[in-house]
């Protein structure tokens, strides 16, 4: 198969490839117009470009649309206090909405029942005074966690400051 040969028209120079005259032909003759930076778009397009056009017509549909979706919230928000208020009025003093409920366990729980922390969490409450992370995690074994830890002190010492139910009483001293 022949290779077809492209011709510049100002300087005869010849070409495999129609890329290749065309780089050639906005390089050299400047045949694009303005002349460009490196890979970036001439600076006339740049002075004729305007930037908030494109983005502000985005910006404000998804405005329209979040103010939409706030609105359909604020109906359906009014909507489930009413069918509470209905329940609680019939005699239901616990009224519990299904996927309402806030994720994760409360702010200070020692933890899920066996776990380190509400290990850790039993055993100041059982103590008589402030604990060092050396005492907690010898009453921790003394209470009967199974752990595999090579330095059990260590665990313990990284899980406290991860507890905002513990208070520190002192340096290296935490109690509940």
């Amino acid at each position: 198969m022949a290779k077809k040969k492209l011709q510049c028209p100002k300087c005869d120079r010849k070409f495999a490839l129609p890329a290749h005259l065309g780089r050639h032909m906005n390089s050299i003759h400047n045949a694009g117009g303005a002349r460009k930076s490196a890979g970036g778009p001439s600076i006339r397009k740049l002075a004729s470009y305007n930037v908030s056009t494109g983005a502000g017509r985005v910006l404000g549909e998804m405005q329209a649309y979040l103010r939409e979706l706030a609105a359909q919230r604020n109906s359906i928000d009014e909507q489930i206090s009413g069918i509470e208020n209905a329940m609680r009025s019939l005699g239901q003093s616990n009224v519990v909405v299904p996927g309402l409920r806030k994720r994760g366990r409360p702010k200070g729980s020692g933890g899920q029942e066996g776990s380190l922390k509400f290990i850790i969490v039993k055993v100041l409450k059982a103590a008589s005074g402030p604990l060092s992370p050396r005492e907690i995690s010898a009453a921790v074994l003394n209470a009967g966690y199974q752990t595999t830890a090579k330095n059990l002190t260590k665990a313990v010492s990284n899980a406290l400051p991860e507890m905002p139910a513990l208070k520190r009483k002192g340096r290296g001293q935490y109690t509940v």
